[in-house]
């Protein structure tokens, strides 16, 4: 890099500490309570995600602030009419949310529209089994949501696997049992079945660990760990009513996109 290039660089980046010191530092801003946060979404038809300003890419790169299952059953699928809000929704995959309209079952393990072969054509569930990762994107400030469709929750995918094992991978690098410090790799495959159904699937790899022996390292630690704090305490609380007041937007997955071999663990 020119000498040139490098004052430039770090001529924009005192100008940007100035600015943001004179409104209270940098890392003071606070997330949104009264709206969802913007979400990536995974493209169904090719293996391409789409960014919250329209772009199509094939790869992200960032770290996943929180994530928790989610289960939402729509009486009204979509494309068969006005497109409400689930009938019954869990923002923990465990049990429905006291909020939502119309309780299915008291656990999500015994409601039969969470069995396979509930679907209105026999394959897959009726309800929709997801987990939602909210991920600060490499260069943003504000994570966004992506919303891992059925298709990425069976056995032999990587998300769970990943999400499993990352403690692993985080004590192995010396920094506690947090997932937070680990840089991870956002990639999709087409997945092919049988009855001609394609899905995306979402490929997660870690990439680093963030060490604190490391200044760069280290500082992106202290954000990360306040924008986890402002997650926690201005936004954890809407994430029931995001889940309870979401619309259908895409084709339920759930027909067809994974098997009694890859069963979702509930």
């Amino acid at each position: 890099m020119s000498n040139k290039l490098q004052k430039k660089q770090n001529g924009s980046l005192a100008v940007a500490n100035q600015v943001d010191d004179m409104f209270g530092g940098s890392g003071s801003f606070q997330l949104p309570i009264d709206a969802p946060l913007p979400q990536i979404k995974i493209l169904r038809e090719t293996p391409m995600f789409e960014t919250p300003e329209g772009e199509t890419v094939k790869e992200i790169t960032g770290h996943i602030i929180y994530w928790h299952h989610a289960n939402q059953y729509y009486a009204t699928e979509y494309g068969e009419g006005e497109q409400l809000p689930p009938t019954c929704a869990s923002s923990n995959g465990i049990q429905p949310d006291g909020g939502s309209e119309e309780l299915q079952a008291d656990l999500c393990r015994n409601c039969p529209l969470n069995e396979y072969g509930s679907a209105k054509d026999g394959k897959g569930k009726a309800c929709q089994n997801t987990i939602r990762l909210y991920v600060l994107v490499d260069g943003e400030v504000i994570p966004c949501v992506i919303k891992a469709p059925p298709s990425s929750l069976g056995k032999k995918e990587s998300l769970l696997k990943w999400l499993t094992n990352a403690s692993n991978v985080a004590a192995k690098a010396g920094v506690g049992t947090k997932y937070q410090p680990i840089k991870v790799s956002f990639k999709l495959h087409k997945k092919e079945f049988d009855s001609g159904f394609s899905a995306s699937v979402l490929d997660l790899a870690t990439i680093k660990v963030l060490t604190p022996d490391n200044k760069e390292d280290m500082a992106y630690l202290k954000q990360l760990a306040r924008l986890y704090k402002d997650f926690t305490t201005h936004y954890f609380g809407r994430i029931a009513e995001d889940v309870a007041t979401e619309k259908s937007e895409t084709v339920n997955d759930n027909t067809e996109s994974v098997d009694e071999e890859q069963e979702i663990p509930i």
